[in-house]
């Protein structure tokens, strides 16, 4: 018998979610690899009401339970750090570590997708670590396409690869 996940339902979070989230954030961040504890950056993870004036920050639950998190990101916002004009940008994705290889990030993505084109927008953009080979290949394997032209450092140590998603060509 093949094993089905319970649906995930995702919405745009709801305040009372915010600490929840960011505590999400940071504990996949670190399952990852991509933060140690107590690095000054769990600050910016944490900072989930910021980031929702910023854009939308929407919360993907399974049977009750916070599983994943993303940010779509207002053009022109703090929050956004790579898009141009007519491109959409999500940063934040973060899976309950528990909930990893069932769906949720794939889920979020296609929300983050079907979201930018009612905005309007000719492609989505997200910056990776260039040292996160899972979501390298994770974004690849979606249909992102690298953008080298634009990786970028926000700090010293920290390299960011640019990818994009051409929202016209999946219809």
């Amino acid at each position: 018998m093949v094993h089905r996940e319970p649906p995930i339902d995702i919405r745009p979070a709801d305040p009372s979610q915010y600490t929840a989230i960011g505590e999400l954030c940071v504990r996949a961040y670190i399952a990852g690899g991509h933060l140690t504890s107590g690095d000054p950056y769990e600050t910016t993870l944490r900072d989930v009401a910021g980031r929702d004036t910023g854009g939308t920050v929407l919360v993907a639950m399974r049977e009750g339970e916070l599983v994943g998190t993303a940010t779509i990101c207002n053009p022109g916002s703090a929050c956004s750090e790579v898009s141009r004009p007519g491109e959409a940008e999500f940063r934040f994705l973060a899976v309950s570590p528990q909930s990893w290889g069932t769906g949720v990030g794939e889920a979020l993505v296609n929300t983050l997708h079907a979201r930018a084109r009612v905005d309007g927008a000719s492609a989505m953009v997200i910056c990776v670590m260039a040292h996160n080979h899972a979501g390298h290949r994770f974004y690849s394997r979606l249909g992102y396409q690298r953008l080298p032209e634009r990786d970028w450092s926000p700090v010293p140590a920290v390299s960011l690869q640019v990818y994009a998603f051409d929202l016209q060509a999946d219809g």
